[in-house]
């Protein structure tokens, strides 16, 4: 399942998708992130907790399908590792001119 928070009415959380796969996962953020954003350049940075060659797969992705101006990599810190598990991946972004 795909979360979005939503800054602007607090942090409220909402599901935005839903995938079988986390290849069909990632598909779908990259999707949702072109939309969100449109021809603006992309700042973002993704963190995981212990998949970093899924991490890095989903930055390519970004990279070859979005103007991208920053875009980092990051491990979790310990506390959301134990809160989500193994296997978490999240991407925060946003769009500027």
């Amino acid at each position: 399942t795909i979360l979005e928070v939503d800054a602007s009415t607090g942090g409220i959380t909402k599901p935005v998708a839903r995938a079988k796969t986390k290849k069909q996962i990632m598909e779908k953020m990259v999707d949702l992130t072109k939309e969100r954003i449109g021809d603006k350049n992309l700042h973002g940075a993704i963190v995981h907790t212990n998949i970093p060659e899924q991490a890095e797969q989903l930055k390519k992705k970004l990279l070859s399908q979005c103007h991208c101006e920053e875009l980092y990599i990051a491990e979790a810190c310990a506390v959301t590792a134990i809160q989500t598990g193994e296997g978490f991946i999240s991407f925060g972004f946003y769009g500027s001119d």
